[in-house]
């Protein structure tokens, strides 16, 4: 029996490739995620490793001190640091982020690629870091650059570079004396860039103050371990102060970057298990189509005495050899496909550490579990199908008819039912909304799957009229329709992959014009300032709110206002979102809608809330709350008033409470002007008012609803590529079917030609077959991505996430008119195939 199934699969292996084709795709993007993942990980564990090479032990702050503690350290504490025994050299260490070089180009501002913007006191020792050309900084007026660095600002030794000082909120110009490389002649160890000051000029710079460091770096005398190091080291740290090895240090970091590295996985292999879901309805069509074909042979073996465990044993073992093959070529796929995409990212600007790729057992092993047994579960019923083949079916032609549709029907009407019940008590507010509106969606899109049978005939009918002209046309509309179950099957994964695209696209669309409305409609501003930051601006990124004063003298400036945000602990709660600014005036530019109290207070310990924060703080208008934020101790609030905003949410300080942010720098400002002021000519003065502030970008209403559209457009360009795969495994699904098709119908195909059927009718008749499977899968998916997709972005709406809920007519017809395209392009094989066969070898084909 294992011979016959062996050669079974050979004389059918042409047939298995495109079913093959889905698992390899599948576990491609799997295997792609696993090596990406571990290969980053690795090379940033290199990189951190290499940075804490030459330290035997850091002394840094304690991030568990208690508030008020000094957190740096003084000459003195670092002398008594280089006499504890086996101290070999201790260096202070003098750094800090945001230091921010301008090109010189443009006078714009060097941008981070995601890797930090440092300035650090260069003493010259250590052999990571040395002077390539030039020499290091001697004076305060003068810097080194890392060559990356350089290059990205345009300057060499002896340019003049402007530098904005992040910690002290000013911007100065230095010349440049030196270029500094990384061991090995490394611009850069992963994109950072670089300043290096003096390091009483960096200590005036970071610290406002000679003579101290934020920590310090030891190297162990011989002999001496770095854990016996460090803990000789802890017996004089000063209070606020820890050591800790290099290598701990080093593991942290590790640490912090794996779990980013984790979530991003988990989000692609999110991705990779659709497609490979795509790819089970492809697996499990081409096996029902050949066991139909197959019919008489297995019914020979069950005549010759086979069992009923073999003849399933023996599909199963074509699947599972299928599935051996394709997550083998998908794994060696994926790795190329690892390789590729770190290629790309160095070449298009964001350098990656020095390392290779990482193929590790995790990524072998899932490649093969989820590619072998997803082809083997998709092809389990098929399996037990064929066993149940009659014997008396070897002898003559046995024609067995569909299976009734009833009972699928009547299952998938309850299923989606549930779905669409599960979704309506998330939308009436039901408690658990989030994990109702998941099991909603899947109920609603497996509901839908086992409805499609039922759907095909009279649904895909209608269409087939539509787009079926001639006899030609007529044969492929009936084509289609003779076997619901497999066009649905077919059909059903497709729509699956475009459910998921259409659902992304109405919360996109929804999202762009929530952006729009709130801007032309709520924001009482037609000029605005923002932070572009890579994190929550706490007062250390941004600009100078006494910049708005030259602002408000610009011509056609009618009023400005600051906003500045943070968090802190409020009535003990941690984490909570504060902001800051002039509440008189934040009624109408945050288009605050009244809900209790006043919206106009004036006092200095009076604040707003909004609706959700006053709930899950239980307070209301007259409550006290406590308000902790970064510096100053806790402070005392009267709430004045509670609000409704899509603009701004948490606790609304007075803007003198920004006093007790991380820094004094505001987030956003808002900018008034009369009417008929050109809004260009107040942008264009804004922008010069600004330029020192690196991070800061000015623009009039629609830059800025082009701004922000951008960053949702850029979150659904990366959804749309990573579903196209499922799109594209479901198109290879209906190539699949229809090849088998031919293979099916050669008698007939045979006898058609024989009557006067021309070979042009033929190659119409598949790609009107074709056409109706791709507009049939198409258009269900789009119904039920815009139900769920609406759905979704009505809970949203009830959160106050969303203010319009919209559909893209335009991109939903686009969707559509591209898959009828593609459904003829996938027909092409086929219908070349069908076209050319022989008629007498056809007539006579068993």
């Amino acid at each position: 029996m294992l011979r016959a199934t062996i050669k079974s699969l050979l004389a059918r292996k042409l047939r298995l490739v495109l079913s093959g084709l889905a698992i390899v795709l599948g576990v491609m993007f799997v295997s792609s995620a696993f090596v990406l993942t571990d290969s980053l990980g690795g090379r940033f564990e290199r990189l951190f490793q290499t940075i804490n090479a030459d330290t035997a032990v850091q002394v840094r702050a304690d991030p568990d001190a208690d508030a008020g503690t000094p957190s740096l350290l003084t000459d003195a504490d670092l002398a008594r640091i280089r006499e504890v025994p086996g101290v070999a050299r201790a260096d202070g260490d003098v750094s800090a982020e945001g230091v921010v070089p301008f090109r010189a180009r443009d006078g714009k501002a060097v941008p981070s690629v995601g890797a930090p913007q440092l300035g650090v006191g260069y003493t010259g020792g250590g052999d990571l870091l040395q002077v390539a050309d030039g020499r290091a900084p001697a004076e305060g007026s003068e810097v080194a650059l890392t060559r990356f660095t350089a290059e990205q600002a345009g300057v060499g030794v002896g340019d003049t570079v402007r530098v904005y000082i992040g910690p002290r909120y000013e911007t100065g110009e230095y010349t440049v004396t030196g270029v500094l490389e990384y061991s090995g002649g490394r611009p850069s160890l992963s994109g950072e860039t670089m300043v290096a000051f003096t390091v009483p000029e960096a200590q005036r710079l970071f610290f406002g103050q000679a003579g101290v460091y934020g920590g310090a770096q030891l190297t162990a005398a011989e002999g001496v371990s770095d854990e016996a190091l460090r803990d000789r080291v802890r017996e004089v740290a000063p209070a606020g102060f820890e050591a800790v090895t290099g290598a701990e240090i080093a593991e942290e970091q590790a640490s912090s970057f794996t779990q980013l590295l984790t979530f991003v996985n988990w989000f692609f292999l999110g991705f990779a298990l659709v497609a490979l879901l795509v790819g089970m309805f492809l697996i499990f069509n081409t096996f029902n189509i050949i066991i139909a074909q197959r019919a008489r042979e297995l019914a020979l073996f069950r005549a010759l005495g086979a069992s009923w465990g073999q003849l399933t044993g023996s599909v199963l073992i074509e699947a599972l050899v299928v599935g051996f093959v394709a997550s083998t070529l998908g794994l060696l796929a994926g790795i190329g496909v690892a390789y590729g995409l770190q290629a790309a990212a160095t070449a298009a600007g964001f350098p990656l550490p020095e390392g290779g790729l990482v193929v590790g057992v995790t990524a072998v092993v899932v490649s093969y579990l989820l590619g072998i047994l997803m082809t083997v579960a998709a092809a389990l019923i098929p399996a037990v199908r064929a066993a149940s083949v009659p014997p008396v079916a070897a002898m003559r032609e046995v024609v067995r008819p569909d299976k009734p549709l009833l009972a699928l029907t009547v299952s998938g009407g309850v299923v989606t039912g549930l779905g669409v019940a599960a979704l309506g008590a998330a939308l009436l507010g039901a408690p658990l909304a989030a994990l109702l509106i998941g099991v909603g969606v899947l109920f609603s899109i497996v509901g839908v799957a086992l409805l499609s049978p039922a759907l095909t005939r009279p649904v895909a009918g209608l269409i087939g009229r539509l787009v079926a002209w001639g006899a030609a046309g007529d044969l492929g509309r009936r084509n289609a329709l003779r076997n619901p179950r497999r066009t649905a099957v077919t059909a059903a994964a497709l729509m699956i992959g475009v459910a998921l695209v259409s659902t992304v696209a109405v919360i996109g669309s929804s999202l762009r014009s929530t952006v729009r409305d709130l801007v032309e409609n709520d924001i009482g501003a037609e000029v605005m300032i923002m932070t572009n930051s890579q994190q929550l601006p706490d007062g250390r990124e941004g600009f100078d709110p006494a910049r708005l004063a030259q602002v408000d003298a610009l011509p056609g400036v009618r009023d400005s206002i600051a906003y500045h945000f943070s968090v802190a602990t409020v009535n003990g709660r941690p984490q909570q979102f504060v902001s800051a600014t002039d509440l008189t005036r934040a009624g109408p530019a945050f288009a605050l809608e009244q809900e209790s109290g006043t919206l106009t207070p004036g006092g200095a310990a009076d604040a707003l809330i909004d609706t959700n924060t006053a709930t899950a703080l239980g307070v209301t208008t007259g409550s006290r709350v406590t308000v902790e934020a970064a510096r100053g101790g806790p402070v005392t609030y009267t709430i004045a008033g509670v609000y409704k905003s899509q603009l701004t949410s948490g606790v609304l300080l007075p803007e003198s409470a920004a006093a007790t942010f991380a820094g004094p720098l505001a987030a956003q400002g808002y900018v008034s002007v009369d009417e008929g002021a050109d809004v260009d000519a107040v942008v264009a003065g804004v922008e010069q008012i600004m330029a020192d502030y690196p991070l800061v970008t000015v623009g009039d209403q629609e830059s800025f609803i082009a701004q922000q559209n951008a960053v949702v457009d850029g979150v659904l360009a990366i959804f749309y590529v990573l579903l196209a795969l499922a799109v594209i495994v479901a198109f290879l699904g209906i190539v699949n079917t229809l090849v088998l098709s031919i293979y099916e119908r050669t008698r007939e195909l045979g006898l058609l030609r024989a009557i006067g059927t021309t070979r042009r009718q033929v190659r119409s008749m598949v790609r009107v077959e074709s056409l109706l499977i791709a507009v049939y899968g198409c258009l269900l998916g789009i119904l039920l991505g815009v139900g769920l997709g609406g759905t979704a972005s009505m809970a949203m709406r009830q959160q106050d996430l969303l203010s319009v809920v919209t559909v893209p007519y335009g991109q939903l017809a686009g969707l559509l008119v591209a898959a009828a395209l593609a459904g003829v392009l996938a027909a092409i094989l086929p219908a070349r195939r069908a076209s050319r066969l022989n008629v007498l070898d056809a007539i006579a084909y068993e």
